[in-house]
């Protein structure tokens, strides 16, 4: 290879690219007509609706998600302090353009925006309101950066990185059917008045060409009790384990795998001989990703000592491997209650949105706001239902990469007195980090023979007067000659200058 000769090398990574994100409302309107066996209403105490991703789907440059919107309404009858219940579920289906995507991963969610909800008359309640679906569909695409390049009089600065070199995704909808029962000091079920799911991950192993993920979902359960007892409503928790064998062509212990597992249905339902018996069925969808990291030195600056040149950027960033991140933190509020003084409480919930993300001092501060209601009996025995919407922030010790998921670990409560119940919730935030700022590679390195660097024959060395501290390889750059020359010539220790004053600048060739 002749000095005018440049030769390249690269290598090639896996980017993540998006395809798709966007968000779309959906309206949910429901006129209830109350069965013959509903008593009368009297007085709503709340009307819920609970909307969630059911499924998802391509099928060629179209993606189909479907979701449901459960509507469940607590009401008193008249001079009746017993919660009574009315339920329904709406599913819906929407198709959006996708375009071409290769290996895509869907990340859909529903949230409340709104929900209004009217007595028309005793036997007719009246339902309006809508939620937001947020799709996000990432694929991939590979992307070239420049590992080491010689001739031409090629400099080159270089940094140790960490880049995606392959990826693999899976995803499965799965449905566990488990028979669950009382404990023995609960009373009967009478009806589920909401039910609560949280995924708790456990352990992953991958054996050849297999992803083998476990974990347990933890069901929170809020039911008023038949007649038969006095109790206004009662809690119970059960833990559901779980355990999958997905099948991911191409994988093995060299890759790290992230496996997103989402409830997309919880439903607990008594049996009707038995009322501490109950059937529980529970739909997770389940998205995995397995990545294969591999290290390198990549070039993140270079000029030529001979000739115009060109480095170009490769307009991404390496960050190195990202690691999984999982936080606890606390928060709550207080639901004060107007009309008179408070008895007991039977239970009190969470529920966590408007979940927003910014970076400060180099980590996230992770804000939104939380809905903390309580289930409550007052001084005359009636059933009381409180609700106060509170903000919350929590300053994470990392920078987060990427989407976080929130979720209520448990929910408690205390009289603070006759009419305020303090509520004190544990959360947790899982999703992946990223340390350190990362590197931007050259995408691409050329010289133009065709115009040499006008240099004076008659000169060998300039003087040049730098200050402590000051980067030999921006000063070499600019004097257009090697860095590790200025060293050797100077005696200097490493590639910043220890003192103010004057270097020898030797103009190689």
């Amino acid at each position: 290879m002749s000095a005018q000769e440049l030769r390249v090398s690269k290598q090639t990574l896996i980017q993540t690219k998006t395809a798709l994100d966007t968000s779309f409302e959906q309206a949910v309107e429901k006129d209830f007509v109350l069965p013959d066996y509903c008593p009368d209403v009297f007085r709503i105490l709340k009307c819920r609706v609970c909307p969630h991703v059911t499924s998802q789907s391509i099928n060629g440059d179209k993606l189909t998600v479907d979701t449901e919107a459960e509507i469940k309404v607590m009401y008193l009858s008249e001079n009746s302090s017993r919660i009574s219940l009315l339920e329904h579920k709406l599913s819906f289906t929407k198709t959006l353009d996708l375009g071409s995507c290769t290996a895509p991963i869907i990340t859909a969610s529903a949230a409340l925006d709104y929900v209004n909800c009217r007595v028309v008359n005793q036997r007719r309640v009246d339902i309006r309101g809508a939620f937001t679906v947020k799709v996000k569909v990432e694929g991939e695409s590979r992307m070239g950066f420049v590992t080491a390049a010689e001739g031409a009089g090629i400099q080159l600065r270089k940094a140790p990185a960490v880049y995606p070199a392959e990826r693999l995704t899976a995803s499965k909808r799965i449905t566990v059917i488990e028979e669950l029962e009382l404990g023995g000091a609960k009373p009967p079920i009478g009806a589920v008045l909401r039910t609560d799911c949280r995924i708790e991950p456990g352990e992953q192993r991958v054996i050849q060409g297999k992803l083998i993920t476990k974990g347990e979902a933890m069901i929170d359960l809020l039911y008023t009790p038949t007649e038969q007892s006095e109790e206004m409503a009662c809690t119970m928790r059960f833990g559901l384990p779980f355990s999958q064998i997905i099948d991911i062509e191409g994988i093995d212990e060299s890759f790290t795998v992230t496996a997103d597992i989402t409830a997309a249905g919880c439903e607990v339902i008594p049996r009707a001989d038995e009322g501490s018996r109950l059937e529980c069925e529970l739909v997770l969808l389940i998205s995995c990703t397995a990545v294969k990291y591999e290290s390198c030195e990549a070039v993140t600056d270079a000029y030529s000592t001979l000739y115009d040149y060109s480095a170009q950027q490769s307009g991404f960033t390496l960050s190195g491997m990202p690691r999984a991140v999982c936080a606890e933190f606390s928060s709550g509020g207080a639901l004060k209650y107007q009309d008179g003084e408070l008895g007991s409480v039977a239970c009190a919930c969470c529920d966590c949105g408007n979940v927003t993300l910014r970076e400060q001092d180099g980590r996230s501060i992770i804000s939104g706001s939380l809905t903390l209601s309580a289930v409550c009996r007052n001084t005359q025995g009636g059933a009381v239902y409180l609700e106060n919407e509170v903000p919350f922030e929590f300053p994470a010790d990392c920078r987060f990469a990427g989407d976080i998921n929130i979720q209520v670990k448990s929910c408690g409560y205390q009289l603070s007195d006759s009419s305020t119940v303090e509520i004190k919730t544990e959360l947790t935030v899982t999703g992946t980090a990223c340390d350190g700022e990362g590197i931007a590679p050259l995408g691409e390195i050329t010289v133009d023979t065709d115009k040499p660097v006008d240099k004076n024959p008659a000169y060998a060395m300039k003087l040049c007067y730098v200050e402590a501290g000051q980067e030999l390889w921006e000063l070499a750059k600019r004097c257009r000659t090697g860095i590790e020359a200025i060293i050797e010539e100077n005696e200097l220790p490493g590639g910043r200058t220890e003192s103010s004053g004057l270097l020898l600048i030797p103009l190689i060739s």
